[in-house]
């Protein structure tokens, strides 16, 4: 595991894996004795994530060069995650970068968005996107201060 120093008021993120030392809020690569805190973020946005789905779905995506979670944590809690999954576009060249979850406490979710555009950019995506339900205009607004914009519509069926 790879940290890297950086000041407040500095947005600098190596391979997208950062320490802010004066916040001591580090960034690091998820590993599979997360699943229960990460479990439990997941339950503030209302998602039924055991703590056993998330082990089983971290033992699965750690090992994929397509798939990367973060977590951010304060004095080794985890405070928040973010998960991000790559794929091949088939209409440009290069990869497509999606964050299909972001959950944090106290306000370090930049952070977790300088680790994934880090990440992103070694993997090679030349487009980024975010997923964030309708219900979420706090969530939209901080993803929009990031460069996010609207871009299209997803349409979405539950099978």
């Amino acid at each position: 595991m790879t940290t890297r120093s950086i000041p407040t008021d500095a947005a600098e993120s190596v391979s997208g894996l950062t320490l802010r030392q004066d916040n001591e809020v580090v960034t690091r690569e998820a590993q599979p004795s997360d699943h229960y805190a990460i479990a439990m973020l997941l339950h503030q946005l209302g998602y039924e994530a055991t703590p056993a789905l998330i082990l089983g779905r971290l033992q699965t995506l750690i090992p994929s060069p397509n798939d990367k979670i973060f977590v951010a944590t304060v004095h080794e809690n985890v405070v928040g995650s973010i998960s991000l999954h790559t794929f091949p576009m088939f209409h440009a060249a290069g990869y497509l970068g999606r964050i299909t979850s972001m959950v944090v406490e106290g306000g370090i979710g930049s952070a977790l968005i300088a680790a994934a555009k880090g990440w992103f950019q070694s993997v090679g995506c030349v487009k980024l996107e975010v997923t964030s339900g309708d219900h979420r205009p706090d969530a939209h607004r901080f993803y929009a201060r990031h460069g996010f914009r609207r871009d299209g519509q997803r349409l979405a069926r539950n099978e």
